[in-house]
């Protein structure tokens, strides 16, 4: 496991050509993502962060204290409604109208089903819409903003995509004719994440893997457990703390921390080289990690919780050659395929 005092000595030699200078974030108003940004922000360089969120008013404390924070910082909100793929595509949209490029993308906004399967009014389970469905319309959508910020040059950034989820619970078995986990004995908090941790693996591998996209970094990332307030959300009217231990299964020596703590991995996985591409050096002792297919590029990062790539190449290869991948792709187009 590396050190949280490592990560913290590779974040201290951030740069402004290391750093993003254009980013995204998705599921940046709370927990995970807050922090992240902080700790992004807070290095007081140029910058430019859109910052997707339900509510612009309640976040407005936290802008204002950001923005106080670093007066070279370009902060704006977006507003909408993640969980519907149509307000998904429109703030999508606007980002494009905005940009000609960006340097990162980060991946954060979660909901946890436990009450149940719960269906928007589009006719998706709003976890799988949140974890998922949007993110992909996101990923899709702004690839080319992300294949336009690729520069070369020894100490430019590297473009990446880091989608803050649950690598390290992928499996083969899948309810393949029911991905959305419709039917009532499918459906479960554990299916739920092993879905969809699967399918993002499964989607973002083959989008690393496009010649075109050779040049930016996917980054699959499991945070560990976080003291964020996710639980409590998901639960809804119906949270009692007795619930807080509630989530899908992990192993008994999961990495836990604050969300202070998880910006601080967030922010490494964001700008270290360890990972791919152009960023901060590694320091001495450190290993490269390796992509799922077990080479240093040209595939999908898996981050474990202790900052390990996980070598998933020999499952990922399995639900390709026995045509789950297909499957997962084609249902996914099948559902997005109107907001890209």
């Amino acid at each position: 496991m590396t050190s949280l005092a490592t990560l913290s000595a590779s974040n201290t030699q951030l740069t402004g050509t290391t750093l993003p200078r254009v980013a995204v974030f998705v599921g940046a108003t709370a927990g995970i993502g807050q922090a992240t940004l902080t700790q992004y922000v807070k290095k007081g360089y140029p910058l430019r962060a859109y910052v997707v969120g339900r509510n612009e008013e309640s976040f407005k404390p936290v802008l204002n204290e950001l923005r106080a924070s670093n007066k070279a910082a370009e902060l704006i909100f977006l507003e909408g409604q993640i969980s519907l793929l149509a307000e998904t595509k429109r703030l999508t949209d606007e980002i494009l109208r905005r940009e000609k490029h960006i340097d990162m993308l980060f991946l954060s906004a979660g909901f946890l089903p436990f009450t149940g399967r719960q269906e928007t009014s589009e006719g998706l389970g709003i976890a799988m819409a949140v974890g998922y469905y949007s993110r992909q319309i996101f990923v899709r959508r702004l690839l080319p903003l992300l294949r336009a910020a690729f520069k070369p040059g020894v100490n430019q950034y590297s473009p990446r995509i880091v989608n803050v989820l649950g690598t390290g619970v992928e499996t083969a078995n899948l309810y393949l004719d029911d991905l959305e986990l419709k039917q009532p004995d499918h459906f479960s908090v554990q299916s739920y994440a092993n879905h969809s941790a699967t399918m993002t693996s499964v989607s973002l591998k083959r989008l690393a893997e496009q010649p075109e996209n050779s040049k930016i970094i996917f980054i699959h990332h499991h945070p560990g457990l976080v003291s964020t307030e996710i639980f409590k959300k998901s639960w809804g009217d119906q949270w009692t703390e007795d619930k807080a231990t509630g989530g899908p299964k992990v192993t008994s020596d999961i990495t836990q921390s604050t969300p202070e703590e998880a910006g601080v991995r967030s922010l490494y996985v964001m700008t270290s080289s360890q990972y791919g591409g152009k960023g901060v050096p590694l320091a001495e002792g450190q290993e490269q990690g390796l992509t799922v297919n077990g080479a240093t590029n040209g595939s999908l990062f898996c981050v474990g919780n202790k900052m390990e790539t996980l070598q998933l190449g020999e499952l990922l290869g399995d639900l390709e050659r026995n045509g789950a991948s297909d499957t997962i792709w084609n249902k996914t187009d099948e559902l997005i395929g109107d907001y890209l």
